[in-house]
């Protein structure tokens, strides 16, 4: 599983999941959001340049080489796309 930390109490972690990914929003004894998506879907996402991916609890938001993480449509960070994508890389 990979981790990448959204601030001093969140992280964003990928988890492999049959031929899927896990995306798992969580605090240090709590998950508060999961989806479950292709690594193909997820690397088109990042190919655009303005784009929203999910609709529900946990959605995500590129603009530019920024991604906004929202659990029920509130903003709770920032990702670099840069990290994101190599992220992907390292899951095949």
């Amino acid at each position: 599983m990979q981790r990448i930390a959204l601030n001093d109490s969140l992280t964003l972690s990928f988890e492999p999941f049959d031929k899927k990914v896990r995306l798992i929003v969580a605090t240090i004894d709590e998950e508060l959001a999961c989806r479950k998506e292709t690594v193909k879907n997820l690397q088109a996402f990042l190919k655009l340049e303005e784009a929203n991916i999910f609709k529900g609890r946990l959605q995500l938001n590129k603009h530019g080489d920024v991604i906004e993480l929202n659990i029920k449509n509130k903003p709770i960070a920032l990702v670099s796309s840069k990290d994101f994508e190599q992220i992907l890389n390292n899951l095949q």
